[in-house]
């Protein structure tokens, strides 16, 4: 189940970013990762609602664009009444009535609907980028997990062999007298906390897949895969530039969905004001019908008739006005909501770029104390072996090397997770999916 492998850190320069380069091993490659993000971002169960949400959105359009045309209908009454005494339905009893009407002037009424659709399908398109972004997200930082429980057990696992291996020279040493038996139960001590660790870390990886398979279900086989289309992705770093080159703040603000969804919610807000306004004016149509049969006379003939009319209405009492004023308070405060959006974001990407870059610096300084550590470490291991250092010196030196690596890695696991979180914030999901 393992998606990462030794080696621990690389010393190359990558010539594009100018930073150390990414650690040579599967789990820092992307084609895992990007095939994660395809799935999560197209077979999600959220993405699929959202995505019949859109849909449903262009119905909606096209309703709204179909207003503009004739609208007909068709009227049967049918009177039962004494024709004797009530001379005004003393004709037929059945009478038929098609009409045809077409809205001549709105006020702007049938424009600003139109205009309202619209926006309500960017806002559920800009629902699904955030749901896609949200998902990809959190698919990132399962990841992130997973790779880093792997690369601990590879340390702790490498302790526990480097320990074994003194703690077998201590019982020989015992055997032949040159170390007492409590030296020899407290490097077993040793180990056996080593192997706690070790367990521990085998339990965060468990718990590490269940969350990633909770947003991707077949997570586990989509690793095979992406193993076999490594040389896929050789170029998916191509486009990038140095850190520094690059407005990240500005990046993602263009890219943001839910920036997107709330100048969308603007745009709708304002032509629902628009047309709230155009119920002031009146609106006038044109109607055409045609009657079969006549009430009040017998075996009259079909009558035509053209109708141009006129209707007004400002709702009840000051209502119309009460929901202008909500509706202009509501489009205020979605204002604010950009820019409390824009500050949040701006905050979240600077965090992470100051974190890079941090995170950068220190690389190579915790690269040159585990190459430190580990000559002390071997050095330490054959002066013991000469009988010139003692055993808990080389246990500690394994020790402290342990905890470097560790450092490193989590150094490391960090400076990837504030990585990826720049490209999906500065560049969107998409264009780090396969196509």
């Amino acid at each position: 189940m393992l998606i990462s492998a030794l080696p621990l850190y690389s010393n190359a320069k990558d010539p594009e970013l100018g930073l150390v380069a990414q650690p040579q091993v599967f789990s820092h490659n992307p084609a895992y990762l990007h095939l994660l993000w395809q799935r999560v971002v197209q077979e999600h169960p959220q993405v699929l609602v959202q995505r019949q949400t859109l849909k449903s959105s262009g119905f909606d359009i096209e309703a709204s664009e179909q207003a503009f045309y004739p609208t007909p209908s068709v009227s049967v009454e049918r009177a039962q009444t004494n024709g004797s005494i009530d001379p005004g339905y003393a004709g037929s009893p059945q009478v038929a009535i098609l009409k045809l009407q077409q809205p001549l002037w709105t006020g702007g009424r049938l424009n600003a609907q139109r205009n309202k659709a619209f926006a309500i399908q960017e806002i559920e398109w800009a629902r699904l980028l955030e749901i896609q972004q949200g998902l990809a997200l959190k698919t990132l930082q399962a990841w992130t997990e997973v790779v880093s429980a792997q690369r601990q057990q590879q340390v702790f696992s490498h302790t526990q062999n480097e320990l074994e291996a003194l703690q077998r020279k201590i019982e020989r040493r015992a055997d032949q007298g040159l170390s007492t038996h409590s030296e020899v139960k407290l490097s077993k001590l040793k180990v056996s906390l080593v192997k706690q660790m070790l367990n521990q870390t085998k339990i965060q990886e468990d718990l590490a897949w269940l969350r990633l398979k909770q947003w991707v279900p077949e997570a586990l086989a989509l690793k095979d895969q992406a193993l076999a289309d490594t040389a896929i992705w050789q170029d998916g770093n191509a486009h990038m530039q140095s850190i520094e080159q690059i407005d990240w703040a500005s990046l993602s603000a263009k890219q943001s969905p839910v920036a997107l969804r709330l100048q969308s919610l603007l745009k709708a807000q304002e032509a629902e004001l628009e047309e709230k306004r155009a119920a002031y004016q009146p609106e006038i149509y044109l109607r055409a019908e045609r009657q079969h049969g006549s009430f009040a006379y017998t075996n009259t003939q079909n009558i035509n008739r053209v109708f141009i009319g006129m209707t007004a209405s400002t709702g009840a009492g000051l209502s119309l006005q009460n929901q202008l004023a909500s509706l202009v308070a509501k489009h205020d405060s979605a204002q604010h909501e950009i820019d409390i959006a824009d500050r949040l974001l701006t905050e979240t990407v600077q965090s992470d770029v100051l974190n890079l870059i941090a995170r950068q610096s220190k690389t190579e300084e915790l690269k040159l104390n585990l190459e430190l550590l580990q000559d002390i470490q071997a050095a330490w291991l054959r002066q013991f072996d000469n009988g010139r250092k003692s055993w808990i010196e080389v246990m500690n030196a394994v020790q402290e090397t342990m905890q470097s690596q560790l450092t490193f890695i989590e150094n490391d696991t960090s400076l990837q997770l504030s990585y990826w979180r720049l490209q999906v914030h500065a560049f969107g999901v998409s264009r780090w999916i396969k196509p």
